[in-house]
């Protein structure tokens, strides 16, 4: 079984004042087709796109007549998935000027020319793109849908094309650990350390410039705090991109990073512990690195999060009084060293406990820290001494 590759491109479109007028027209129209299969599905409590199709497609094509058919199916699926969404409680209802589903025929977008063709009330609108020199590398990716969107304030529409290729061969060979946290961005079971004080102390910065303008309270400093949240998100996204990526072309095939998905609801989680979690990217971080492994023919695995802090990654030994603070020492053998470089050995272990399960043609041999996690061990003179 062949796996795929899916990006999303978001182009901008240069269009003139009549073809803005006419997509809005046609985004009106959407949304009243939209409007009328939803409460047709809700009113019968029936979420089947067949169903709701042969039910309303007559009546949307008397009450919007200009509509394409294709963007009548597209509406009416739309209706379906948000009718599902709410489990027929409540009757969905969109934003007038929200995004719009094309198929394939009635976008016709061609990257390597930088040209679009789409259909509208008014017939087909034909129009250039702006493609960024880092986008050449989608030249020869297959075109599988669009969506229009309506940036309001800047009055833009912007076009993302759904792109497809198939995924290179995946690659045999060492496993990685990585283990995240706060205080650290990422720490590597091959003793590679990213620290996290730079992000700390602008994302600092910005926060006490947030509590000044919201003290203010006025008019002026509410659109300069819409304006330093996106520079903060910015600036995170572009550490995370950089992180990930010298990870990601390091020599290993395989990535094992934690399933941080439920941390924030676990009990022993603090008030305030919460509120850094709810700031802490951990999840960006999964998708960056997996989307930049999947196109060098790489892999990410999850695994149980449960004791990888608390375990020796020597002799297995889970203790909680194993680890004070930022250092690790075993009570039972005394290997000592690094507790989140300790985490991230364990994390390769289990990650090659995992690779096991899913490939179970495979020999797996998990006793052999150095061979699974590509990790150095440390000498007796380089550890440093527990501090009680």
């Amino acid at each position: 079984m062949t796996c795929c590759m899916i990006r999303t491109l978001k182009l901008k479109m240069a269009l003139t004042n009549e073809q803005k007028a006419s997509l809005l027209r046609t985004m009106e129209s959407y949304t009243r087709a939209f409007e009328i299969a939803a409460q047709w599905g809700y009113q019968n409590r029936n979420a089947n796109k067949f169903a709701v199709h042969h039910g309303v497609y007559h009546t949307i094509r008397q009450e919007v007549p200009d509509l394409p058919a294709a963007l009548i199916l597209t509406a009416k699926d739309q209706a379906c998935e948000a009718l599902k969404v709410a489990r027929l409680k409540k009757a969905p209802h969109r934003r007038t000027y929200a995004a719009m589903r094309y198929m394939r025929r009635e976008a016709s977008v061609h990257i390597s020319k930088g040209t679009v063709s789409l259909a509208s009330v008014d017939g087909r609108i034909k129009t250039t793109c702006y493609f960024p020199r880092d986008f050449n590398r989608y030249m020869l990716w297959e075109v599988r849908a669009s969506n229009i969107m309506y940036e309001r304030k800047r009055k833009e529409f912007y076009i993302g094309v759904m792109v497809k290729k198939e995924a290179p061969p995946r690659e045999e060979g060492d496993i990685l650990g990585i283990d995240r946290g706060i205080n650290k961005v990422a720490v590597c079971s091959n003793n590679v350390f990213f620290d996290s004080k730079r992000i700390n102390s602008v994302r600092g910065r910005y926060a006490k410039n947030r509590a000044e303008l919201q003290a203010k309270g006025t008019r002026s400093a509410k659109r300069r705090l819409k304006e330093m949240s996106g520079r903060e998100k910015r600036f995170v996204a572009c550490e995370s991109h950089r992180i990930t990526k010298e990870i990601a072309n390091m020599n290993y095939s395989v990535f094992a990073l934690e399933d941080l998905s439920h941390i924030a609801r676990q009990r022993w989680v603090t008030k305030g512990l919460k509120v850094k979690l709810q700031q802490w990217p951990y999840n960006q971080f999964e998708e960056f690195l997996s989307y930049k492994a999947e196109e060098g023919g790489k892999q990410v695995v999850f695994i149980d999060p449960t004791c990888t802090s608390q375990q020796c990654s020597r002799c297995g030994h889970i203790d909680r009084g194993n680890r004070v603070r930022g250092w690790f020492r075993c009570l039972k053998c005394n290997h000592q060293l690094d507790a989140d470089l300790n985490a991230s050995r364990n994390i390769a272990r289990f990650g090659k406990i995992e690779m096991g399960r899913l490939h179970a043609n495979q020999p797996n041999a998990t006793d052999d820290e150095e061979g699974c996690s590509g990790a150095q061990e440390y000498s007796e003179s380089s550890c440093k001494p527990l501090q009680m």
